[in-house]
């Protein structure tokens, strides 16, 4: 009933709406989330020269606000706020409205973010609210802030005025406040350079600290929110195959068991959900992140070749079906996200009532107690287990009842009529490379995705690479891109391009990788330290891995692979002193930082090099993925004879690889 109360709300006030009675600057912007806010009684301004020199001239701060076209509570700040025309005098009579979309702009939003963890000491999130002196200089972070004061809380109708009325009475005290800010930002940039020495130790340092505050009952790593944390479960993989620790090994596939069998995971049409709000991973925020799916993909794929298990198989081929169904473009590319919301309603799409769902299964010739079972199994429940009388479905148990697979197909049938929530239709370089690299592993499973990942690296690079080499960063489907490439693009493309090459031995994936790793020194690598961007913001990158992994930490292993694979003492030094600036977090929290922590125990115990012919390799490569060393790559050279390198010398060599293999496990 709420779900339909909830509908009707909204498709009534959307009832007798003036059709685009305001409209601002965002309108001839391409960005999906500003044009989301085109037409808002604020009156918005991109980020650029004609917002600044506006609060210069008339010397008044800014209201920046920073989101994305399928977040959820910037749908809801814009409804309670935005488009409230109180609220957005307020705004326009005392600021200049500024709107980033933080996919456009990652480098802008991940200083501005490190602003708001400054100040709060805690990490912030979306929507992101900045208020700015009119020289740029941040004085006051929030996140969604309410219209009203609620609970304590300063609502827009306070916070505004008050600010706005501060600023003009008393700049000086604001400007006072910004430098101080600024200051402090200024010096937590600066990193003292170190070098770690424990060795193998920080590992299982690393090991115990995530057990620290791993989920024993219900997986994952914190109590909730619960995210996916990839990163962190590659790094717990990757250290039990190096040194044989059972909880690394435990702990990560717990939490992909709990995961896939989870309202994290759409048990009905496949792909995974952003996050869960709840412990028990049973209520999903309900947005579907490209970048998500992309990042899972691989590491079902991993815990399959090491378990056998059918169900991560499934999972890799429903996700990736899901995907494809979604996000795909003829051509090969990908769509960045789907919303949450279905006209209105979070999750409308995805849930169920009791009845509708026992009534299409018995339509469909199941049996009552057949469906019941069915139903029971999917956790699809006659109160609701998600709001009032709706349900999510998830997997309650590990036998499946019989004929699960038509009772889904009956399922999907039921979610048709609906509409499927809004799809942000942008080209991002740095998902699709993710999604592609996804692809090459999951031809590990089945081949066809092979020719798919092939086909959609080649869509990719042709839309997004300049003649010179250079890439874009971003394009919404169908325009022509402009924007030039973070370094996120680069480091992701350069990681896809390697693992394209790990799968097909093609010596232009290897070219590609190398060619765009020095382009991304040329641009990105300053005074031994990484930017973000290259459009003059200064956003220094960092080590944390966040939604997705960090692309500096992305970065220092593809440089770590290129130097192995093609014996260069360039980007061997670029990436070692890439990481010497975070010695001292890294020696803190080894767990804190999943992917850098990957890069340095694979400088310590040494990324191996198994060479042979192109012939040798690809025949014998369901063999070469039995090593158990993590650490492994191959490069096809002439000749029959096996050979096994590391960065420094090479130590193993003979006719048969199954010698070279044991030699290789010795490490």
């Amino acid at each position: 009933m709420r779900y339909f109360i909830l509908t009707l709300i909204f498709a009534l006030s959307l009832f007798g709406q003036k059709a685009h009675e305001y409209t601002n600057r965002l309108a001839d912007e391409a960005s999906p989330y500003l044009q989301q806010h085109a037409h808002n009684p604020v009156d918005w301004y991109p980020w650029g020269e004609e917002a600044f020199e506006k609060a210069k001239k008339e010397h008044k701060p800014i209201f920046l606000s920073i989101g994305y076209s399928t977040c959820h509570w910037c749908h809801v700040m814009e409804k309670e706020s935005f488009e409230n025309e109180e609220i957005a005098e307020l705004i326009n009579r005392w600021f200049v409205p500024v709107k980033v979309d933080r996919e456009q702009m990652p480098h802008l939003d991940k200083y501005y973010q490190r602003i708001y963890a400054l100040l709060h000491r805690r990490g912030g999130g979306w929507p992101l609210t900045i208020f700015l002196t009119e020289e740029l200089k941040p004085f006051f972070a929030a996140t969604y802030i309410p219209p009203d004061d609620s609970y304590g809380v300063k609502g827009m109708k306070t916070i505004v005025p008050a600010l706005g009325e501060l600023y003009a009475a008393d700049r000086a005290a604001l400007e006072k406040r910004a430098a101080a800010i600024e200051a402090l930002a200024s010096r937590m940039q600066k990193l003292p350079k170190g070098e770690l020495t424990e060795g193998l130790q920080i590992a299982k340092r690393a090991v115990e600290n995530i057990e620290s505050y791993y989920d024993t009952l219900y997986g994952g790593f914190s109590e909730r929110p619960k995210f996916p944390e990839s990163s962190r479960v590659s790094l717990l993989l990757d250290i039990y195959r190096l040194t044989g620790n059972e909880k690394a090994k435990r702990m990560a596939l717990q939490t992909l068991d709990a995961m896939q069998k989870s309202g994290l995971y759409d048990q009905i049409d496949g792909a995974f959900f952003r996050y869960c709000v709840d412990r028990r991973w049973r209520m999903p925020h309900f947005e579907k992140m490209l970048y998500t799916n992309a990042e899972l993909i691989p590491l079902y794929v991993k815990a399959w070749q090491m378990t056998g298990k059918e169900r991560y198989k499934e999972v890799v081929i429903g996700t990736i079906a899901e995907i494809d169904r979604r996000f795909r473009t003829p051509e090969g590319l990908y769509f960045s996200a789907s919303d949450a919301d279905t006209d209105g309603v979070e999750g409308g799409y995805f849930l169920y009532r009791y009845d509708e769902a026992l009534k299409a299964l018995l339509d469909a010739g199941f049996k009552r107690s057949e469906a019941k079972k069915v139903l029971a199994f999917l956790d699809i429940e006659e109160d609701g287990n998600f709001d009032t009388e709706y349900s999510h479905a998830r997997r309650t148990g590990a036998k499946e009842p019989k004929r699960l697979k038509k009772a889904i197909g009956v399922l999907k049938e039921l979610r048709r009529p609906r509409h499927y929530p809004f799809i942000d239709k942008k080209i991002i370089t740095a998902w699709n490379a993710m999604m592609i690299k996804a692809l090459f592993s999951a031809s590990e499973i089945e081949k066809k995705y092979l020719e798919r990942a092939e086909e959609s690296y080649r869509a990719l690079s042709g839309l997004m690479k300049r003649g010179d080499g250079r890439l874009f960063h971003q394009v919404l489907y169908g325009n022509k891109p402009s924007q030039p490439g973070m370094l996120e693009d680069y480091a992701y493309l350069t990681d896809t391009a390697l693992a394209a090459y790990q799968v097909t031995l093609d010596e232009r994936y290897l070219k590609d990788a190398s060619a765009l790793a020095e382009r991304s020194i040329a641009i990105f690598y300053k005074n031994g330290r990484w930017l973000l961007g290259s459009d003059g913001f200064e956003s220094y990158a960092d080590i944390s891995d966040s939604y997705y992994r960090s692309p500096l930490s992305v970065m220092i292993n593809d440089l770590i692979s290129l130097a192995a694979l093609e014996s260069s003492m360039k980007e061997e030094a670029v990436a070692k002193e890439s990481l010497k600036g975070f010695a001292g977090l890294m020696e803190k929290s080894p767990d804190g930082y999943p992917e850098a922590l990957r890069a340095y125990l694979r400088l310590e115990k040494g990324v191996v090099v198994l060479k042979s012919s192109k012939k040798n390799l690809l025949e014998n490569a369901s063999a070469i993925d039995r090593i158990h060393y993590p650490f492994l790559l191959k490069r096809a050279e002439r000749g029959d004879i096996w050979l096994a390198c590391d960065l420094s010398s090479c130590f193993a060599y003979g006719k048969r690889l199954k010698k070279v293999a044991g030699e290789i496990e010795k490490r």
